[in-house]
């Protein structure tokens, strides 16, 4: 019986492609599971992917999602409700979009949506209680000096209005959690625009 040695250059990419794929696992571990999971983020990068928004807590010891799926349209609680909560429900404004958003305890994030000039935005958004200070603005369309328009500035719990747009561009939130907790806030928007989300 003759014995087969494998080659030597198989066996040199069998190492070098299990290096590879093993240097591979940590920079997911390191950049996005640990961030995502466990809050953990000690190359910077899960917070610049919103990554770590999601390890948050919610009172029930489950994760919190950064952003959660539209509520039910309108039509679908309409035809659940009874006669009486149909009436009542036409009476309270039928939102287009609806996001649940999560700011980590002292830090600040922005939600954005595209608008062209003229285009109108009504919002109203509240949180679980707490105050942030926030921005209302917008940037023009591909303005690189870092020019924007303060619509409203202040700290509260919540907002509502109508914006008309002065330019295109996007146009949007920017809220600051100086406290010790997460805070949630629930946005409910309709208009005309496209979502660009969290940046």
């Amino acid at each position: 019986m003759t014995h087969i040695n494998p080659p030597v250059q198989s066996l040199k990419s069998l190492i070098i492609a299990s290096a590879f794929a093993l240097l591979l696992a940590v920079i997911i571990l390191l950049s996005a599971v640990l961030p995502a999971e466990y809050g953990i983020d000690p190359t910077g990068m899960g917070k610049m992917m919103g990554l770590t928004a999601l390890s948050v807590p919610t009172k029930d010891g489950n994760k919190a999602l950064a952003i959660t799926c539209p509520v039910l349209p309108p039509q679908t609680i309409k035809q659940a409700a009874s006669s009486t909560e149909t009436i009542q429900k036409e009476q309270l404004p039928q939102w287009q979009d609806s996001v649940k958003i999560i700011v980590p305890a002292g830090e600040g994030l922005e939600y954005k949506f595209h608008l062209v000039k003229g285009a109108t935005l009504d919002y109203s958004w509240a949180t679980d209680g707490a105050k942030l200070y926030f921005d209302f603005h917008g940037e023009p369309k591909g303005d690189k000096t870092g020019y924007f328009k303060s619509f409203k500035e202040s700290t509260d719990n919540q907002s509502t209005g109508t914006l008309t747009a002065p330019f295109e561009g996007p146009h949007g939130w920017y809220w600051e959690n100086k406290t010790r907790s997460p805070v949630a806030i629930i946005l409910n928007t309709k208009g005309s625009y496209r979502i660009l989300g969290l940046l």
